[in-house]
């Protein structure tokens, strides 16, 4: 029952009360006109609690982790792809940038999707107050200022640890023949299948020279 109607309901038993002699009927109708009144107060609360409400629409979040980058002295730059990001909303864009990671943040209200980029563990610090990003036709493009003009090799800490661990080493103190033969295995262990293949037939070849005497 709406408001509207318990407080006509409330009106009429009291109008009732003030008809009636008898003092308990004029008790038990304003009893239940009071009751009638508190339960309408209640609904209008209700009412207007559900009008403040603000209904969001329901957005889901998406990780992103593919991005290009170069670099200039001044900056780190990143290059993230969004088809028609020209045309969202001027505030779809945000960026919150610290001295060694940076999370970007793009709203696409059609498609309902919180696209985020995080970065941690820059290779190098970053001026995080003089860092921005630009938005372009199809990409949003961010730049990290350096706090020197150094290069960087990759753009974090963890792809530098990677590259070094790949990367084989040639053991000087160690007899050169074994040395080498460590070096290839540890190439072959690390690389792709064309690696593997071609690294099969150098060792393959080497073998079929070598004679007899000294495969014994």
């Amino acid at each position: 029952m709406s408001a509207s109607s318990l407080r006509k309901d409330a009106d009429e038993l009291i109008r009732l009360a003030m008809l009636t002699e008898i003092e308990n009927v004029k008790r038990i109708l304003t009893s239940e006109a009071t009751r009638l009144v508190q339960a309408a107060e209640a609904e209008e609360k209700l009412n207007q609690g559900a009008q403040k409400k603000v209904i969001r629409p329901a957005y889901t979040t998406t990780k992103l982790y593919n991005y290009g980058w170069d670099q200039s002295d001044k900056y780190l730059k990143i290059y993230l792809t969004m088809n028609g990001i020209q045309n969202f909303p001027a505030d779809s864009v945000n960026a919150n940038f610290e001295a060694k990671s940076i999370e970007i943040c793009i709203l696409d209200e059609g498609k309902k999707i919180n696209y985020v980029l995080t970065v941690h563990n820059l290779l190098h610090p970053i001026i995080a107050a003089e860092s921005y990003f630009k938005v372009k036709t199809d990409m949003v493009v961010v730049f990290l200022k350096k706090t020197s003009p150094v290069n960087w090799q990759c753009v974090t800490e963890v792809e530098k640890k990677s590259k070094e661990a790949k990367t084989p080493r040639f053991d000087k103190e160690e007899d050169a023949g074994a040395s080498l033969m460590s070096l290839m295995k540890q190439m072959y262990d690390d690389g792709d299948d064309e690696m593997k293949r071609t690294i099969a037939k150098a060792w393959t070849e080497a073998r079929d020279k070598k004679s007899p005497d000294e495969l014994m």
